[in-house]
């Protein structure tokens, strides 16, 4: 792969860049406070001191990821990143509110195992100042979806759970290959092409998929089909992989 020029600030950059960029640490931003305000919600299911007590750690962990990246956006002139982040929590309605604490646990290893999957294509950014916000956060993040295969493995042991534990896995599946955007696009290419991330959105999609087959042969589930995900509002690569 050819090497990309290191942009360190807005005066580096083309206009395009500047909006690629800005689109990033936007998006990057609503998972993180979609995220601190999913799991807060999901907070009066969480059983026992303990359970509590990692869940609070993984919602201050989440806030204080989305003032780094407000600060971020900020920082290269971009503008005040709350507004915007807040209007997607509160109207587009994105994220679902989290019922129980199975919901929990599917939303963590689903969900939180995504926005890692996207960050790490990031560590080597063009943007220099993001490879550090990035590091920053994986290395804070590690272990929040560890947490979440503990909890659906550990109901999916009574067979009983299986069914509820599919929906909900069919139905967060869904949110986070959304948070991966659509493959194909012209920003998708144009971010790869200028190093604000290393690979296409259907690449990175993919190893994400792989990656959670082996939790699901534990718990029994299954994936959705392309059809189901379509009606769920998932666009994926025509190649994608979704056998077991």
């Amino acid at each position: 792969m050819t090497k990309t020029k290191t942009v360190r600030s807005r005066a580096e950059m083309s206009p395009e860049y500047f909006q690629a960029l800005s689109r990033m640490i936007l998006s990057q931003a609503y998972r993180e406070l979609a995220a601190s305000v999913g799991f807060a919600h999901a907070l009066q299911f969480v059983p026992g001191l303990d359970f509590k007590q990692k869940v609070i750690a993984h919602i201050v962990e989440e806030m204080g990821h989305y003032k780094t990246c407000a600060e971020l956006y900020r920082e290269i002139g971009a503008g005040e990143l709350d507004a915007a982040c807040q209007t997607r929590v509160e109207r587009e309605r994105r994220i679902p509110p989290i019922e129980s604490f199975l919901e929990l646990g599917v939303a963590q290893f689903l969900y939180d195992r995504a926005s890692g999957y996207q960050l790490r294509e990031y560590e080597n950014s063009s943007f220099d100042p993001y490879c550090r916000v990035v590091g920053q956060i994986l290395e804070e993040e590690e272990g929040h979806e560890d947490f979440g295969a503990e909890v659906l493995i550990d109901h999916c042991r009574d067979p009983r759970h299986r069914p509820a534990a599919q929906a909900l896995f069919d139905k967060w599946l869904a949110v986070s290959l959304r948070s991966f955007g659509r493959p194909g696009t012209a920003g998708d290419r144009f971010a790869v092409s200028v190093g604000l991330k290393t690979r296409s959105a259907a690449a990175v999609m993919q190893d994400y998929i792989d990656d959670v087959k082996s939790t699901m042969r534990i718990c029994g589930l299954q994936f959705p089909t392309r059809q189901r995900l379509e009606e769920l509002g998932v666009e994926t690569a025509p190649d994608i992989d979704l056998t077991l």
